[in-house]
């Protein structure tokens, strides 16, 4: 009885399909300011927000002055039209410990931050592994990083990148991260820290055909895989917990940029993983 009800009240639903004209509300598009000192480099991008049936992709805004500073040195940002970004002429890169400050004028108004740049999480292991949980297996990507000050709450952003075999997959992925995250330090134990990344359950490898929409999640043999680890302030910490909340509530993120504009700007430590490439048969079963 409880599966014919079921599948009665599928049916109903399934009949009752019905158009629905969603009514976007256009608004005077804002300014987006993205910026990041790191051990790596420096970059700022400037765009503005674009409506939502617009297809084209924000390019990056030329003609502002961009300037990056900290206690002891000041340079100014040169646009550079290749990837719409600011970069540093001289080819800066951030020192932990240090703080920053980014400061961009444009039509004549000042948008300013600040922010630490933390220790390095140096990544010390990675691997995959077969999780069983109830009667499916899930694909985890575990990792292994230094705790540079354990005695103090530390925040970090991780971003796994899958570079695809496939060129269906790769058309599908786009420029998206595979995977990625923000989360701290509480927990860890003996100055490590340890992250388990979830990728994809079992069901979705056992040689069925895979659905377009899945394509974006499952790792192929051949795939290579690489991970960063960006140690970062408590701000850009909020930043991208309230952008995870905005995007499911329809908000904006909070931003640490003064002066009226959607963004952040962070001095984030990287630290990378040495590059893997997927293969199902080698991968460890727990």
């Amino acid at each position: 009885m409880r599966n014919i009800f079921l599948l009665l009240i599928i049916i109903i639903l399934a009949s009752c399909q019905k158009e629905i004209d969603m009514d976007y509300h256009e608004v005077e598009p804002l300014l987006a300011i993205e910026g990041r000192v790191t051990n790596e480099g420096v970059y700022v991008l400037i765009t503005r927000t674009r409506s939502m049936d617009d297809p084209d992709k924000g390019r990056g805004i030329d003609g502002a002055t961009v300037t990056v500073s900290s206690d002891d040195a000041e340079e100014r940002l040169v646009y550079d039209a290749t990837d719409g970004r600011y970069h540093s002429p001289s080819g800066m890169k951030g020192v932990a410990g240090r703080a920053y400050r980014l400061k961009v004028t444009l039509d004549g108004r000042d948008y300013e931050a600040a922010s630490v740049m933390p220790q390095q999480a140096a990544i010390v292991s990675t691997q995959f592994v077969w999780q069983p949980v109830l009667d499916n297996g899930v694909l985890m990507y575990e990792m292994w990083a230094t705790d540079a000050e354990p005695d103090v709450r530390n925040y970090f952003l991780y971003r796994m990148e899958r570079r695809a075999t496939d060129p269906k997959v790769r058309q599908k992925q786009g420029s998206d991260a595979y995977r990625r995250n923000t989360f701290d330090d509480r927990g860890s134990m003996d100055g490590r820290i340890y992250r388990d990344i979830m990728c994809l359950n079992e069901e979705m490898m056992d040689g069925r055909d895979i659905e377009d929409d899945q394509l974006k999640q499952v790792v192929f043999d051949g795939d290579t895989i690489m991970l960063e680890l960006m140690a970062i302030d408590r701000p850009t910490f909020e930043y991208y917990q309230s952008l995870s909340i905005g995007q499911r509530m329809g908000s904006n993120p909070k931003t640490n940029i003064s002066g009226g504009c959607l963004g952040y700007f962070t001095a984030g430590n990287i630290s990378r993983a040495d590059t893997v490439v997927y293969y199902q048969d080698s991968i460890i079963r727990r």
